[in-house]
């Protein structure tokens, strides 16, 4: 396809009637999210005048998803996601709302607090596989890349502008009217997604089996599903898993890169998130525009470019090159996502594709808890170059690791031994040629 062509595939994707008003509560829906972060946590501060409260707060925010991971993914597979969706961001929508209400009538108490974070980080957590869910039954699978990319954008707007807006507000107004807005934002989501018509048929010959041991059932079989069944998902998972611990620690590493080796402070840190995420928010406009072909090369590419980057980035001390290379950091390691759950839209099964995504999430949540828990340590014993130099090793290991995972999928590449394993890792076996047509195999599916 010519770049004319991507770029009206594109166009007619913002101008489907049912994807965009999906985009645009997601984008709404990722402004009050990213916003609620940085009200919540000041709110949390004034309220309770603890860092310890601030550091229990962003604890029940992450583990509803590791916890109910198992029953998410059940919820979302059998029942229709939108109206799901709509209820979920009703939810979050009002438990936000409840905690200025709860405050103004001095009804708010510190456990109360901490009970309405975990309800609407676990409401957060069923409605992300829940997006990813859906996307396939708006769009057909050739524009499914530029479909994730352009969901991608939306966090990454969300991220960028979210926590500024928020401190701002924060700043000149009362942390309360803040989060009347955050919880405003989840119910103009919510009206948004009751516009869209989607046609949501169940499988009619696999009943879901009724009680708790068919819930478990369920539960087996997704889980079951991506760790012995197939290779391709299997390898999903360890590349989920890899950006998890490479991107999760990220945003921690930056202070220190700043004030150590750049000599800037704070303002340096900024300038430096700044750029990552401009490369991120790039790499998401050309995956929209510009959808590559094979989807793991571009995976492996994103993780070896990402990997010299944060190689040359340990040996330098300048701000300016400093900036380029995370702007190039950015692009490079973003292409991950999108391009892996196209992987898993296309290829898992529909009826248990949200089980399929939630046990993803649980390798990328676990990735990055490791990534964040480990790395801010090594940094006190062996300074930040040795662990951006870490860092990048790892990120060139998963280079190869992709590779792997690619020949492994294939039916027809002989990667039995050592010597062919050896050339698989460095991306040396050749894809398939197959007379009828570009795509390629892959236990018999496509790439």
């Amino acid at each position: 396809m010519s770049f004319a062509t991507h770029i009206k595939a594109s166009r007619d994707l913002l101008t489907d009637r049912n994807f965009g008003l999906l985009l645009l509560g997601q984008l709404v829906s990722q402004l009050g999210e990213n916003l609620n972060k940085v009200a919540l946590l000041w709110f949390v501060y004034l309220f309770t005048k603890s860092a310890g409260a601030m550091i229990v707060v962003g604890v029940l925010q992450t583990l509803p998803p590791m916890l109910f991971f198992w029953a998410n993914g059940v919820l979302l597979d059998r029942y229709p996601k939108r109206r799901t969706m709509i209820v979920v961001d009703a939810v979050r929508g009002l438990l936000v709302l409840l905690i200025p209400a709860l405050y103004l009538h001095h009804a708010l108490t510190l456990p109360v607090l901490y009970l309405l974070v975990f309800l609407v980080a676990t409401a957060s957590g069923i409605f992300g596989p829940a997006l990813y869910s859906v996307i396939p039954l708006m769009v057909a699978e050739p524009r499914r890349v530029s479909a994730n990319a352009l969901m991608q954008t939306t966090g990454q707007v969300g991220t960028l502008v979210g926590p500024l807006l928020g401190g701002i507000l924060s700043a000149f107004y009362n942390p309360v009217f803040v989060m009347v807005i955050n919880g405003g934002t989840f119910l103009v989501s919510a009206l948004f997604l009751l516009a869209i018509v989607i046609r949501e048929i169940p499988d009619p010959e696999i009943p879901p089996v009724p009680g708790l041991s068919g819930v478990l059932y369920e539960v087996r079989e997704g889980i079951g599903f991506v760790f012995s069944r197939n290779p391709l998902f299997l390898g999903l998972f360890v590349i989920m898993t890899l950006y998890g611990v490479i991107s999760g620690p990220v945003t921690l590493l930056l202070p220190v890169l700043s004030k150590t080796l750049l000599h800037a402070g704070a303002g340096g840190f900024g300038m430096l998130l700044s750029a990552y995420g401009v490369g991120m928010l790039l790499s998401s406009i050309f995956l929209t525009v510009r959808p590559p072909v094979n989807l793991f090369r571009w995976i492996a590419g994103g993780f070896l470019a990402g990997g010299v980057t944060m190689l040359v980035m340990a040996g330098s001390s300048l701000m300016a090159i400093d900036l380029f290379l995370m702007l190039l950091f950015g692009m490079t390691v973003s292409v991950v996502n999108p391009l892996a759950h196209t992987l898993m839209q296309n290829h898992a099964p529909s009826r248990m594709l949200s089980r399929v995504l939630t046990t993803m999430s649980l390798g990328f949540l676990g990735g990055a808890i490791l990534g964040m828990v480990g790395l801010p340590g090594l940094v006190e014993r062996t300074g930040i170059r040795v662990v951006l130099a870490l860092l990048g090793g790892v990120l060139v290991l998963s280079w190869g690791a992709v590779n792997l995972i690619e020949a492994g999928c294939r039916e027809d590449s002989p990667c039995g031994s050592a010597l062919s394993r050896l050339s698989a890792f460095f991306g040396r076996i050749p894809a398939p040629v197959r007379p009828s047509g570009p795509e390629i195999s892959v236990k018999g599916e496509k790439l």
